[in-house]
């Protein structure tokens, strides 16, 4: 039962877009947009078909280049077979949209190139095969290598003078020279005391 359920799911996918073109072996046939919150991230969904027991790839890959009909940067989405039955199956992958109206850009699923335009009001877009069959420039954004400045050293001030050390004088050597100095006073004193009273006599 659940096959029939998921049959008919896949089938009613189909059924929101044209078909791509009738005669091939792996092609999309619709896109359209889901946004799952309020927010600007919104799941770019594609649905696709093979014939005669043809594989159908892991993933796809899109790149978005205009936004409600104007050139702008590239954004490259990765997309992922998320359902995959007798033959149909369906990729989906997550970017973050902005604009009014509508994405466009190109698709490539198994080497073939498509041109698609969805809306972001949820309806069906269009798909079809690109004209021009170049492969996608996968570009996921520049990337620049930033290169610092050699650093310029500051100037450093001068190293402060030495403070002149003092000669360290041994505490014995300052009581000898004290007992000197009180001796010659000592010495002094009693000879002008003898000269006075030779004097006075």
């Amino acid at each position: 039962m659940w096959r029939v359920f998921v049959l008919a799911s896949l089938l009613g996918l189909l059924a929101l877009g044209a078909v791509a073109y009738a005669d091939c072996t792996t092609c999309l046939t619709s896109v359209f947009l889901q946004r799952p919150g309020s927010g600007t991230s919104v799941t770019l969904t594609f649905t696709a078909r093979a014939d005669g027991g043809t594989a159908i790839p892991a993933e796809a890959a899109a790149v978005v280049m205009q936004v409600d009909g104007q050139r702008t940067k590239c954004q490259t989405i990765t997309l992922l077979k998320t359902a995959e039955l007798e033959g149909v199956a369906v990729y989906s992958g997550t970017f973050s949209a902005y604009g009014t109206y509508s994405h466009s850009g190109r698709v490539e699923l198994g080497g073939q190139i498509y041109d698609f335009t969805v809306p972001l009001d949820g309806t069906a877009g269009k798909i079809a095969v690109a004209t021009d069959q170049t492969p996608l420039a996968r570009n996921r954004g520049s990337v620049f290598q930033v290169t610092a400045a050699p650093a310029t050293p500051l100037p450093t001030a001068p190293a402060a003078s030495a403070a002149v050390e003092l000669p360290k004088i041994e505490p014995a050597f300052v009581i000898g020279a004290a007992v000197i100095l009180v001796t010659i006073v000592g010495a002094y004193v009693d000879r002008r005391r003898a000269l006075a009273r030779s004097l006075a006599a």
